[in-house]
């Protein structure tokens, strides 16, 4: 079971394509790609991603320690399959006290990442000039910038297989969980890990 579609970039309730427009429809935003959240059956969602999704769904691999997976979400339609995708992940933070972390794989425009890090518009805005942590994406070391975002988390934006690859953790502290050499993999190459995810409870933040 899914939630409703929703608009990726506010939640709002979006309209469904209509005879005058072929594109779902947010009051506020325009043309969206409706968005849901896998409210029951998780693992059958990530099944379902891993053949129709458009870009990676990124699952840490192996977990960390008492980790386990808490929720999972996408954005597109039946025309465009999933162009967005959401994994979180729950567990003990290394400075003590719960975390959280959601990785987004997305083509640009849509912005289901920049609302995760509590960011306006659609697409990142880079700061510095050099990465401050990194990321193993299937196997290539992927360089992850820092980008301005509220002080309850800590967002940092990259690319990896041609779309961006956000990583947003709360609380912001918890980002020290980056420093402990994060590997994530693409379940679209890797499905037999969904049968091996611990779940735990549902993600407060999808």
């Amino acid at each position: 079971m899914t939630s409703p579609p929703a608009c990726p970039r506010c939640l709002r309730t979006v309209h469904p394509p209509d005879l005058w427009n072929s594109q779902w429809r947010c009051d506020e935003h325009g043309d969206v790609s409706p968005y849901r959240v896998a409210v029951s059956s998780r693992e059958q969602v990530l099944l379902f991603l891993a053949h129709a999704a458009k870009v990676p769904i990124w699952v840490p691999w192996p977990m960390p320690v008492h980790w386990f997976a808490s929720g999972v979400s996408w954005a597109g339609d039946d025309r465009t399959g999933p162009r967005a995708t959401a994994f979180a992940a729950g567990g003990p933070s290394p400075l003590g006290g719960p975390a959280e972390l959601v990785i987004i794989a997305e083509e640009p425009g849509i912005g289901l990442g920049a609302r995760l890090a509590g960011l306006p518009g659609t697409d990142p805005e880079r700061i510095g000039d050099r990465p401050e942590e990194k990321i193993e994406a299937a196997g290539h070391p992927t360089a992850l910038w820092p980008v301005v975002c509220p002080p309850d988390r800590a967002a940092f934006v990259g690319e990896a297989c041609g779309v961006w690859l956000w990583v947003v953790l709360w609380p912001a502290d918890a980002a020290t969980l980056l420093l402990e050499h994060l590997v994530v993999q693409d379940l679209r190459n890797a499905q037999m890990i969904t049968s091996c995810l611990p779940f735990g409870a549902d993600s407060t933040h999808l």
